[in-house]
């Protein structure tokens, strides 16, 4: 099936994705991991500090701040931004202007964690895992410019590809996206899932995806929202997670009034198929 086709009525490319906008959840239900499959890799952030797992900034950067550049993301990740406390991960968007390492002056810290690798010149890594199910609590903040994410990324330090379970933005807080980011024939293609966010109480979340080697499957609460079948597009290469609580780019103008503002994590958890030979 081609990259333009849409998948259950929710599944869009950018080029159509206008025309197709955001869908209600369908009515399947996935609240546990499919059976057969057993729990790998958990946090369920509990005690007073980060595990051992998880490393504060991307891999590419390693001089205890970072940012994506390349996105026009406002914020400069610190890991005084980042925090357990209370049984979750808190990562603290604030007004603190921050000095980047080219000099420049970004006007907010945020904060970030992964389970990638700690800098570019070590193998060591966290966490990484081909094919599963992965599944996290999180609570959303809230203002304009806001753009917290849970994210996969390639364990090979390429930026492609990427699941996205979800990408979230203040400036249209009744929606959530996911999407699959693929390289096809030494470009950039993508599959997005855009869902209506429906209001939950103290807005707490679950949201999960199934990656086998013929889909990803995104659920909402869960609830299926969406899947991505194209073989080109589905990522075969281990991937590590990524939490991180970014500002400005497409998601527009910050309200530095509603600030700070923290993205938490009640918990991660992964699970994989018990017999993977």
């Amino acid at each position: 099936m081609s990259r333009s086709s849409v998948f259950i009525s929710l599944v869009c490319t950018s080029i159509v994705l206008l025309a197709c906008g955001p869908s209600a959840p369908t009515e399947t239900v996935q609240s546990d991991p499919p059976a057969g499959y057993e729990l790998v890799f958990a946090d369920e952030f509990d005690g007073s500090d980060l595990s051992d797992d998880w490393v504060t900034c991307y891999w590419w950067q390693v001089d205890g701040g970072c940012t994506i550049a390349s996105n026009d993301e406002l914020e400069w990740y610190r890991p005084e931004a980042v925090s357990v406390d209370d049984g979750a991960l808190e990562l603290t968007a604030s007004v603190d202007p921050q000095e980047t390492t080219d000099g420049d002056v970004l006007p907010y810290q945020s904060g970030l964690v992964t389970t990638g690798h700690l800098d570019n010149d070590t193998d060591d890594i966290g966490f990484a895992f081909t094919y599963g199910y992965i599944e996290a609590r999180i609570q959303l903040p809230e203002g304009d410019g806001l753009w917290p994410a849970v994210w996969l990324l390639s364990a090979d330090r390429t930026s492609l590809p990427e699941i996205d379970l979800i990408e979230w933005y203040g400036s249209r807080e009744t929606i959530a996206s996911s999407h699959v980011h693929e390289r096809v024939d030494d470009e950039r293609a993508s599959e997005r899932v855009d869902t209506v966010l429906t209001e939950t109480p103290d807005r707490w979340h679950t949201v999960a995806a199934l990656w086998t080697p013929e889909s990803v499957t995104f659920f909402l609460d869960g609830v299926q929202t969406g899947s991505v079948v194209d073989p080109e597009l589905i990522p075969a290469t281990p991937m590590y997670v990524i939490f991180n609580l970014a500002l400005g780019g497409p998601a527009g103008d910050v309200d530095a009034d509603a600030l700070p503002q923290s993205f938490r994590v009640d918990h991660l958890r992964i699970w994989q198929k018990a017999d993977r030979s």
